[in-house]
């Protein structure tokens, strides 16, 4: 029998409150259609609107951090 697998989906994000629960929604899609156990990880970078709210809304699990940087944001979320 295969060892389970997780797999990890990673937003990094920045004022993202417009577009990222259409994203959460389509990623809460693919990751049930797997039919695998699945997270989705936001990785909140200083945002100053409702972007971690929102990501916690849709049972994201949010990181925040305070870089700026797109990398250093796929970093933290992963």
């Amino acid at each position: 029998m295969a060892d389970a697998v997780l797999v990890s989906f990673v937003v990094p994000a920045h004022n993202e409150e417009l577009l990222l629960g259409r994203t959460l929604g389509s990623i809460r899609d693919a990751g049930d259609a797997l039919k695998e156990p699945y997270e989705i990880v936001v990785a909140d970078d200083s945002s100053a609107d409702r972007t971690g709210k929102i990501a916690r809304e849709y049972g994201a699990e949010v990181v925040r951090i305070e870089a700026r940087q797109i990398a250093a944001a796929r970093n933290a979320g992963a």
